[in-house]
């Protein structure tokens, strides 16, 4: 691809991203991240990991079982945006693969945070981190963001190993100091949400966006299409719909660790609007960032 070609995309992305922005209302997203001295927003039960210094002892005294006061934190967000780019996100029988779908959810987030003024960051993976970078300002980084996306997207699969969400979260967590919202992007075919989530999950606002193709999981064998093993070493000549398990299945699991980690979790059809599906996800953030 040359040069001018990838500017013309990348500004494509962004035109399309900007319009989903608008049809979403994304920009209006609100994310909790506890602190002190900031917004009094309510009070809710103490659960274990909450900060002991924000306990309301009067709202404890009254109710007889421990109550935390959350607030929200109005200075300046850092996003971070955290993508699947390995061999099984390039799979898909719709318009478009996963991670084509997928770069456009991004896209529309990142625009959101550089419009809100927010520093926007980003970490591409698949069984090695692929691309990099801290959060920064402006235009100049959306434009970095988008181009590093829509790379891996015209490289096609790179690697041969199964995606490792760690690598992510420990690009993330060297970052010391800091706190994120983090929105992690994948087809988690692997079904691995490690451990390691519980302690970004203590300090960081975390989402996880699960991506698929119907086609997946359409439990049928009438039909064959020519593909890459979907992670692994094995290469295969070709795959029938179905082969990646019951959706069901993978969609019980995502809750139950949606749960457990206090993490929102979405799954995106590939073939739904993303525009639609973002206003949908954005909705339900509200609603349960603070529980």
């Amino acid at each position: 691809m040359n040069v001018a070609e990838l500017l013309r995309q990348v500004r494509e992305l962004e035109i399309t991203a900007r319009k989903n922005v608008t049809s979403a209302l994304v920009g209006n997203y609100t994310t909790a991240i506890r602190g002190r001295g900031l917004d009094f927003h309510e009070a809710r039960k103490y659960t274990p990991g909450d900060d002991t210094r924000q306990i309301d002892w009067n709202m404890t005294a009254r109710c007889g079982e421990a109550y935390v006061r959350v607030h929200l934190d109005e200075r300046e967000r850092e996003v971070f945006l955290a993508l699947d780019v390995s061999p099984s996100m390039h799979l898909g029988w719709q318009d478009r693969t996963k991670l084509e779908y997928a770069v456009e959810m991004a896209a529309t987030l990142a625009v959101s945070a550089v419009e809100q003024k927010d520093k926007l960051g980003y970490v591409l993976f698949a069984d090695q981190v692929v691309d990099f970078s801290p959060p920064r300002r402006g235009q100049e980084q959306l434009f970095r963001a988008l181009k590093a996306m829509l790379l891996q997207v015209r490289s096609g699969p790179r690697g041969r190993g199964e995606s490792d969400l760690r690598l992510a979260i420990h690009a993330i967590q060297r970052l010391k100091g800091r706190r994120f919202v983090v929105f992690l992007i994948s087809d988690f075919i692997e079904r691995d949400v490690p451990e390691d989530f519980r302690y970004v999950q203590s300090r960081h606002d975390v989402s996880l966006l699960h991506v698929y193709d119907p086609v997946e999981y359409a439990r049928t064998r009438a039909v064959f299409f020519p593909a890459y093993a979907p992670e692994g070493r094995a290469r295969l000549a070709c795959v029938a719909p179905g082969c990646a398990g019951s959706l069901e299945g993978l969609h019980a699991f995502l809750k139950e660790e949606g749960e457990k980690y206090r993490m929102t979790v979405q799954s995106f059809p590939t073939r739904a609007p993303v525009a639609a599906a973002m206003r949908y996800f954005l909705h339900l953030k509200r609603r349960t960032s603070l529980r």
